[in-house]
């Protein structure tokens, strides 16, 4: 019998032919242990184990009704490409401490019982030859089952089990995860791993909205990256966490469906999902591929021109100091509880990616991106951090038809190359509340910028600080949007009640802070540096009493060129500061510029 390639056993004995075949049948590839009605061994003696065929490709255990344990001898068989563990419905949990095969390509385990016919080949029982109603009424006990690390795995079938709590699928080559079709039936399922799962692209979730409900997803679809779970703080509250880290932004749709059809809410879900590499969208392709062109066309000139202007001396820089007024407050720390970040490539939003960035996430980071795509153009009412860097063809962040920040509190933005402005004009609502609790204003090195907010509305509430350096091209940091407010009904004045500080920072043709009067009745800091266009302040109104005047540090040229009346003058403010530029002695070296 050494050229035995098959062998089925369905029976009484099953498990006692098994034991006595020990150290035969070297060449045996298929194996079937059918219904059993006596307990297997293995149970009580992991060590005689059949798994010493190191040649075998199918196990198929169905109906072995009382095996308590995979044995862990499962993992010497190296060659393994298919179990079935259909009706196995005393197995406690599917783990194997050395692991399942890495080969392993088909995975079964339904509640409902065994097939009626097996297949002589690699593959899993059809959908006619699965019972169509459970065996027992009793059902699975089977509570946890990972195929971690079984790289080759495409197909599974998972039903009914009632008990199910945890599936891992980390490593695995699926490409798309159906709850339709491969996972049914799961009423119990709390958690879903798929680290490594680099052939993912879509999980296409049950219709039924009582399904299951999950508790935990982590999805990481980086390929050769180890498989380190994320931290998961057990003390929260909320109904759902998502840790995700994708290449394709398609698969962001799944995460959207997730949300929508089991949890309507937002505070009811933790997110933290990392955008990484090429997205793909449903919008035209070579639209944006015109814009870039557009971008493209002025040549290596503007490149030139706007890395000087955004870079300017700053090997020198580095030696020497910035001046006080150039210390650029850092970033953001602390993601917030619903975090989305897109960083490297050239991205083009994918639609699903925009539904949850708008409708869930309260944080967003955007780098290191190289397309001219912006922002989604939908409602924005729950973000409140905004943070976007070194995306060199970002022409707007948010385009006209984009409103409703009503929690935006933080936007901070650095090294924007051709950026125009942050958010376009256009209609508006003019109750909307954009920008009611926006705090702090905070932009670095966008050499193209033209403005950054249009005003439609008569106040900024909670903005508090106003922080904007090397920005070459700055001519007004809020305009008014007149399309939105034309004739008697335009807007004459801005009210800022909370604005303390002000830092301005090498923007030489800046004319005005905000194109119509500004009125910031608690400034108390302003520190203008390189604004040699600069000609009016905010109207501070003259104090009395205990209230101190706002302290100004600003070259003596510009102070003298600012226009004053009764609402700007220059008692209104303490005599100004002038020139504490050079703090540090300049190197010993030549810093001398030239060009061709």
């Amino acid at each position: 019998m050494d050229n035995l390639v098959e062998l089925s056993m369905e029976g009484v004995w099953c498990w006692q032919y098994i034991s006595c075949l020990q150290g035969r049948l070297p060449n045996l590839q298929r194996l079937r242990i059918i219904k059993p009605t006596r307990g297997p061994d293995i149970s009580t003696d992991p060590s005689n184990s059949f798994m010493d065929k190191a040649k075998l490709e199918i196990l198929d255990l169905s109906g072995n009704s009382e095996m308590n344990i995979v044995p862990n001898s499962l993992s010497k068989a190296s060659r393994l490409q298919v179990l079935i563990l259909d009706g196995c419905n005393e197995l406690k949990d599917v783990v194997v401490p050395d692991g399942l095969p890495r080969l392993l390509k088909s995975f079964s385990f339904d509640g409902y019982g065994s097939a009626s016919c097996r297949a002589p080949t690699v593959e899993l029982p059809s959908k006619q030859e699965r019972p169509s109603t459970p065996t027992t009424k009793e059902g699975a006990s089977i509570s946890k089952i990972s195929l971690e690390g079984c790289s080759q795995l495409e197909n599974l079938f998972v039903r009914g089990l009632a008990n199910l709590v945890e599936l891992d699928l980390s490593g695995a080559a699926i490409k798309t995860l159906n709850f339709n079709t491969m996972v049914l039936e799961v009423p119990m399922l709390k958690r879903l791993f798929l680290l490594g799962c680099e052939h993912l692209r879509a999980i296409i979730w049950s219709s039924l909205t009582d399904s299951f409900k999950l508790e935990l997803l982590c999805i990481d679809t980086r390929a050769e990256t180890g498989r380190s779970r994320p931290c998961i703080d057990r003390n929260n509250s909320f109904q759902l966490e998502v840790h995700a880290i994708v290449v394709d932004a398609r698969l962001a749709r799944s995460v959207w469906q997730l949300l929508c059809n089991h949890y309507a809410a937002a505070e009811n879900v933790y997110l933290n999902i990392h955008v990484t590499s090429a997205v793909y969208s449903e919008l035209s392709q070579s639209k944006v591929k015109e814009k870039e062109k557009k971008i493209d066309m002025y040549g290596d000139q503007v490149s030139l021109l706007q890395l000087v202007q955004a870079d300017r001396y700053s090997d020198v820089q580095s030696m020497v100091g910035d001046a006080p007024a150039a210390a650029f407050p850092k970033p953001p720390a602390n993601n917030l509880d619903r975090h989305i970040e897109i960083t490297k490539g050239s991205h083009v939003l994918d639609s699903g990616l925009g539904y949850v960035m708008t409708r869930f996430a309260d944080s967003l980071h955007v780098h290191d991106v190289s397309t001219s795509a912006s922002l989604p153009t939908v409602l924005w009412r729950l973000l409140r951090q905004c943070r976007v860097e070194r995306c060199p063809k970002l022409g707007e962040a948010f385009p006209s038809e984009t409103f409703e920040f009503l929690k935006l509190e933080t936007f901070w933005a650095s090294d924007l190359l051709t950026t125009r402005w942050i958010c376009s004009k256009g209609y508006r609502d003019f109750n909307d509340g954009s920008f009611g609790k926006l705090q702090h204003l905070r932009l670095r090195s966008c050499p193209s910028l033209q403005f950054v907010l249009p005003v439609w509305f008569r106040s900024f509430p909670s903005l508090e600080t106003l922080h904007i350096i090397h920005c070459g091209d700055l001519r007004h940091i809020f305009v008014l949007d007149k399309r939105w407010c034309p004739g008697e009904t335009s807007i004459q004045v801005v009210a800022f009640p909370r604005l303390t500080t002000i830092h301005l920072h090498d923007l030489p043709v800046l004319q005005q802070i905000c194109e119509v009067k500004m009125v910031a009745p608690k400034l108390n800091t302003i520190k203008i540096r390189g604004c040699w266009g600069l000609r009016r302040l905010p109207v501070v109104g003259a104090r009395s009493g205990d209230m101190k005047k706002p302290t100004v540090e600003i070259e003596k040229d510009v102070w003298g060129a600012l226009d004053w009346d009764e609402e700007v003058a220059p008692g209104h403010f303490e005599a100004p500061l002038h020139s504490r530029y050079y703090k540090k002695k300049l190197p010993r070296v030549s810093v001398l510029r030239y060009s061709l």
